[in-house]
């Protein structure tokens, strides 16, 4: 299997990710599923600025994940997916990815967000998405860098 992480993180490609997350699990290729994201030339542009050099980068919106997820998944590469939302991760596990851990290492806060786990925040609709994931079977847990301990997700 070559998906090695799904990690949600509304920041999707930055320092952490660059310096820590692809050396620690030999990611070559970075999947970005996001509507958002994929329909803004700008955004698209300036992630291709920032990801590592020796990684591939792909950016789809959510009707990208059928038709790619098997593909990732036997590929011969390392792959890392990134998303905003629990719900675009339930979209990827629900499609069939076969990793069956969700690391939740970014949701910043807003007004409709409670604290979670350090800086990490989730809505009542996210938290049911979380909470659906874990009832699937699924590992969801926190862990910001490779060094830190995983924490798991209760909900």
């Amino acid at each position: 299997m070559s998906v090695k992480m799904i990690r949600i993180d509304d920041r999707l490609i930055h320092g952490q990710i660059v310096a820590a997350w692809v050396k620690s699990l030999s990611i070559n290729r970075i999947w970005i599923v996001d509507d958002g994201v994929a329909g803004d030339t700008f955004i698209t542009n300036v992630m291709k600025m920032v990801a590592p050099p020796d990684a591939e980068l792909i950016i789809t919106g959510t009707d990208g994940i059928a038709s790619r997820i098997k593909e990732f998944d036997t590929a011969d590469k390392n792959t890392l997916i990134l998303v905003k939302f629990p719900k675009v991760a339930k979209l990827i596990f629900d499609a069939g990815v076969g990793l069956k851990e969700l690391n939740v290492g970014g949701m910043g806060a807003n007004a409709d967000r409670k604290k979670l786990f350090k800086n990490i925040s989730a809505s009542e609709s996210e938290l049911a998405d979380l909470r659906a994931m874990k009832e699937m079977g699924l590992k969801v847990y926190f862990q910001v860098t490779p060094n830190e301990k995983q924490t798991l997700f209760e909900g």
